[in-house]
């Protein structure tokens, strides 16, 4: 988020869980909009998305953390399990 926290609401589960979350819904949905790419490109678009949106927090009035990129990156790892667990029950 580059945004300021205060404007939005709390997430169950805290900050740490906000990043898992998000990340998780970031990863959904880009290997669903780059469906047709192959793997790798889909998570270097996810991971320099993520990554970049952390490291730019410098410019607001948020701040970078290592912790934050640890969840971020929590979040991608779930998020592309689900998607293929999904994505292989689903042509069953």
């Amino acid at each position: 988020m580059l945004l300021p926290r205060n404007l939005f609401i709390q997430v169950p589960g805290g900050d740490n869980f906000g990043h898992i979350y998000l990340d998780f819904l970031l990863t959904i949905l880009i290997f669903f909009i780059f469906s047709n790419n192959k793997f790798i490109i889909k998570i270097a678009i996810v991971l320099g998305t993520t990554t970049g949106i952390e490291t730019l927090q410098h410019l607001t009035t948020r701040s970078f953390s290592y912790n934050d990129i640890v969840y971020n990156f929590l979040g991608i790892y779930i998020g592309t399990i689900f998607f293929y667990l999904f994505l292989i029950t689903s042509k069953d």
